[in-house]
């Protein structure tokens, strides 16, 4: 085995660029594998089919096999419905192309259609852990679906061979959850490709089209609108931003459950007049705010991995992120962003050392596109991955 070791990969995932999108795993599906396809693998990723897509494409070398099921009001039978098709469409494949050596799921949703695959085939599956459910609600033992989110979780990892996380902290995570023995888990980093981020743009006209002063600075968040992304903090640090720096702006980008009472916050807080909340975003808008923006800030109370942070710095922004999780292995404090405790008077801290020094910001953004390009490239991560899946095979 080693470099010139081959493998027919399959992902089961419930989202992908090319399939249905709701959130950064899209990307991480993605591009992980067209990484491998580079390499010389031949994958396969098993997702839903949005409106108009046909059941079968190959794009950028990757096999796509998007699945009908059943609609259900309830989403855990919604998901099984899904997963059931996702195993049924796999064993078809196998069945008319050959067998699979590696297969991997891609969390909770799946996970009842990789048990079935799993027992039906007698086979090895793995199976990465993205974010928790503990994670989603902000570090909190919720109930109701959530409670049985969490079970559905935990058999993902009694299931799995070999369970892959996205970071040191989502790994500490699981193993504390979940009791995983650490010899089960491996790391492997998200990627990101940063030529998407490079040209330029005037972000004068970009931060008119929102409203804001050609000078204004701006700084963007970006991210659902949810408690474990923490845009309520953000919102509660604005107003100790605006005394030193009143014509600082921030700019919500993303959607969610709390997207409402946090736009009320703003109001409450008297700081309206210096928000935009713009939901859902297309990419080469998303793009255009990022290169725009003085700064980006992560206010997460829970965060996996931070693939904003990625995002940032390939556009040579820094970052002002909370130090937990991902985020608080990726940051080099002063260097590439600031690190910030979990509340608003800290992160209100930190994006204020951002606005006094624009020289100082711009070296910090410029240090982390130098360390993209050198530690996250997709493909340098898809070798990691690569070299999971060996080890998996021979163990």
């Amino acid at each position: 085995m080693g470099d010139d070791f081959f493998m027919r990969i399959a992902f089961l995932s419930w989202e992908a660029l090319y399939g249905m999108q709701v959130g950064g795993l899209a990307v991480h599906i993605t591009k992980m594998a067209e990484a491998l396809s580079k390499l010389g693998h031949e994958v396969h990723i098993f997702t839903r089919m949005a409106p108009g897509q046909s059941a079968y494409d190959k794009i950028n070398e990757v096999h796509y096999h998007r699945c009908p099921f059943d609609l259900n009001p309830d989403f855990i039978q919604e998901m099984n419905n899904m997963s059931r098709s996702f195993a049924w469409h796999l064993f078809r494949e196998e069945h008319e192309h050959g067998r699979f050596d590696v297969i991997h799921g891609h969390d909770w949703h799946i996970v009842n259609g990789l048990a079935e695959i799993k027992h039906r085939l007698n086979r090895s599956v793995l199976w990465t852990v993205h974010s928790t459910e503990f994670g989603r609600c902000g570090n909190k033992f919720s109930g109701g679906i959530s409670e049985h989110i969490r079970g559905i979780e935990f058999y993902g990892t009694y299931i799995s061979k070999k369970i892959v996380a996205c970071s040191n902290a989502m790994k500490e995570e699981a193993k504390w959850l979940y009791r995983v023995p650490e010899e089960k888990l491996a790391v492997v980093e998200n990627g990101i490709d940063a030529k998407e981020y490079e040209g330029t743009v005037d972000p004068g006209s970009i931060k008119n089209k929102y409203g804001i002063g050609p000078v204004d600075p701006t700084i963007l968040f970006v991210g659902r609108m949810a408690y474990q992304k923490g845009p309520d903090l953000l919102v509660d640090a604005i107003p100790q931003i605006l005394r030193n720096n009143s014509q600082a702006r921030f700019v919500f980008v993303g959607d969610g459950y709390m997207r409402s009472w946090v736009e009320q916050k703003s109001w409450w807080n008297g700081v309206a007049h210096a928000t935009r909340f713009l939901g859902y975003l297309p990419r080469s808008d998303l793009l255009a705010l990022y290169k725009s923006a003085e700064a980006v800030a992560i206010p997460s109370r829970n965060e996996p991995f931070g693939l904003v942070v990625l995002e940032a710095w390939a556009s040579c922004k820094p970052v002002v992120a909370t130090n937990i999780g991902g985020p608080g292995e990726l940051v080099e404090h002063e260097k590439d962003g600031f690190k910030v405790y979990l509340n608003p008077n800290s992160i209100a801290w930190g994006v204020s050392q951002i606005l006094q020094d624009n020289d100082r910001a711009v070296r910090m953004g410029i240090n982390g596109r130098i360390k993209v390009e050198e530690k996250y490239s997709w493909l340098h991560k898809a070798k990691q991955l690569s070299a999971v899946y060996e080890q998996t095979i021979r163990a």
